[in-house]
């Protein structure tokens, strides 16, 4: 399972420990002064299966004894973390990174709150899953930098590809990009199989923050694309060195923030849907308790799901059709 799906788990599981949570961030927020930062990095490097569990034990006290949130993946082919906490321990933990792992390229960005609940490092086959092991990233290859890629797609003869899936494509994108409508990363290579770009065509690639495209790109070129190129740091990388220009719309990201605008800053405009996890937008009075909610357009269709919550939808679903519960 790659990091993205991770953390869109533990996003949904939130919902079902809603009072818990919050209980916990408000007293972080008395605790940890503002803003917090954030930070995501990856890098693909062989590791020993046997050095595995001594990292994550320590990577493990590390941020529970500074009070980090989020989700550190520790794999034979590298380490993939996204995580949050007080400025200066987000630095001591790049620290930590370096000393074990080398140069890494952080995207970095700030929130009000903790953005994750709680704190895990996990050891797993893959840090990204597209589901094939054997393919493995060394080292910087056919990277783009946000300046190079800014350029190049001024070219006639290209093509923009999204490598993310639907939930995150359906609120903003590169303008001009072919969609795959993945519902999950692996199922990339299948796309491929399909899509019918020619095979001559110079692709551009890109995703969030720039780790699918690393496989992504491999798979590519080994169903025989030749000219095929990534945009280093993805989407984040972009946004920072140029807001408001090719890419359109906010980039959903896996935590508590939903997206980020054009800016890097909280997404003022979509919410996590408490139903499916998916970015929304509508906002809705709770079909049983009358709370103000914000739930996704594929959500909002059925009538059962224009609530607050999981728990007022199942209680809602054991009523008698036509009454109303009272709020206690």
């Amino acid at each position: 399972m790659c990091l993205s799906a991770e953390l869109r788990i533990e996003q949904q599981e939130r919902f079902l420990r809603k009072s818990l949570f919050e209980i916990c961030l408000s007293t972080c927020h008395n605790t940890l002064m503002s803003p917090i930062a954030v930070t995501a990095v990856y890098k693909f490097l062989p590791l020993r299966k046997e050095e595995l569990p001594v990292l994550q034990k320590e990577l493990t006290a590390f941020g529970k004894e500074h009070g980090m949130r989020g989700l550190t993946l520790l794999a034979e082919e590298g380490v993939n973390a996204t995580v949050c906490g007080k400025p200066e321990v987000i630095e001591e933990w790049k620290t930590l990174l370096t000393k074990h792992f080398g140069e890494m390229v952080c995207k970095d960005s700030e929130a009000e709150e903790l953005v994750f609940p709680r704190w895990f490092v996990k050891i797993r086959t893959e840090i990204v899953g597209l589901k094939k092991s054997e393919i493995r990233p060394d080292g910087r290859y056919q990277h783009l930098t946000p300046e190079e890629w800014d350029k190049m797609m001024e070219e006639e003869d290209i093509v923009v590809l999204d490598a993310r899936n639907i939930y995150e494509t359906d609120i903003g994108m590169f303008e001009g990009a072919v969609d795959p409508r993945l519902r999950e990363f692996s199922d990339f290579p299948e796309y491929v199989k399909t899509c019918g770009i020619s095979k001559d065509k110079k692709v551009l690639m890109y995703c969030t923050g720039g780790i699918r495209c690393e496989k992504a790109l491999i798979e590519m070129e080994q169903q025989g694309y030749e000219h095929v190129y990534q945009l280093e740091g993805g989407i984040l990388a972009y946004l920072k060195k140029f807001p408001h220009r090719k890419f359109k719309g906010e980039c959903f990201i896996f935590d508590h923030r939903t997206a980020l605008d054009q800016e890097l800053k909280q997404s003022s405009r979509y919410r996590t849907c408490p139903h499916c996890g998916d970015p929304g937008d509508i906002e809705i009075s709770c079909t049983r308790c009358d709370q103000k909610k914000t739930i996704c357009a594929k959500c909002h269709e059925r009538e059962e799901r224009r609530t607050c919550s999981k728990d007022c939808r199942n209680r809602l679903l054991g009523m008698v059709p036509g009454t109303k519960a009272t709020v206690s």
